[in-house]
């Protein structure tokens, strides 16, 4: 691999994170592509990326709530680049949980996912990361600071998140940078749930006046890479949606 950047990027078989991927694999980064159950798509994805650049990416299929999946990653990476320049933590859990019928399970599930997870992972790449003195770049989402009614774990667990993102980028200064992106309206949700005219509702209440594309966050993901003076920082990008 020699001096051949290394990106690993969790959930990044579809949607933004695939994107990410794209975008960081045009810049000359070979990809690992972490995926849970999402195979078919990773492995299209794989071929694409195979397709322009021999020997530029491969797959890792891990559920990294378990620690010891987070170990045997470790030993893939190390076998198969022996190096790791960016973490981008993009994995994410996200359903609703109205309070009159949220559960304990549900918040550990949403926590794991989105703020656990990451934590091990960082914990575990530290070393790799050190050595090629790179970063961490976490996914948050833009509505955690004003709230999201009917999501109250899932922005709770955000949050903490972030606060890891700023906590953690002081104590690992100044061999590893930690910032995050906290994106606006990208993509819809999966699983629907929103007719027309909410979506139009969400969209007026947003400066610019249009979502955005998952472009917007990959561009922003390497520019957090290449900003080498940045470190403990949120990146708002949602298109002026947010206040402050």
């Amino acid at each position: 691999m020699d001096k051949e950047k290394v990106v690993l990027i969790t959930g990044g078989a579809k949607r933004i994170g695939a994107c990410i991927a794209r975008y960081f694999h045009a810049k000359g980064f070979y990809v690992i592509l972490h995926f849970n159950s999402s195979a078919k798509e990773a492995e299209q994805l794989k071929s694409d990326l195979l397709s322009v650049r021999k020997n530029s990416c491969r797959t890792i299929q891990a559920n990294f709530s378990d620690e010891s999946s987070i170990k045997s990653a470790l030993k893939e990476i190390l076998d198969s680049t022996e190096r790791l320049d960016v973490l981008i933590n993009n994995a994410s859990g996200f359903f609703p949980t109205p309070i009159e019928s949220a559960t304990k399970e549900e918040w550990l599930t949403l926590l794991d996912t989105n703020a656990t997870v990451p934590l091990l992972l960082i914990k575990a790449l530290k070393p790799l990361l050190e050595d090629s003195k790179g970063c961490v770049i976490n996914i948050s989402d833009s509505e955690v600071s004003s709230g999201i009614p009917e999501y109250s774990l899932y922005a709770a667990a955000k949050a903490a998140l972030e606060s890891l993102t700023k906590s953690l980028a002081k104590e690992l200064a100044p061999y590893v940078r930690i910032n995050a992106i906290a994106p606006g309206i990208i993509l819809w949700p999966e699983e629907g749930g929103l007719d027309e005219e909410k979506k139009a509702e969400i969209v007026n209440k947003t400066a610019l006046g249009r979502h955005g594309e998952p472009d917007d966050i990959a561009s922003a993901a390497y520019l957090l890479y290449r900003s080498t003076y940045m470190t403990g920082q949120i990146l708002k990008i949602d298109g002026g949606r947010s206040p402050g």
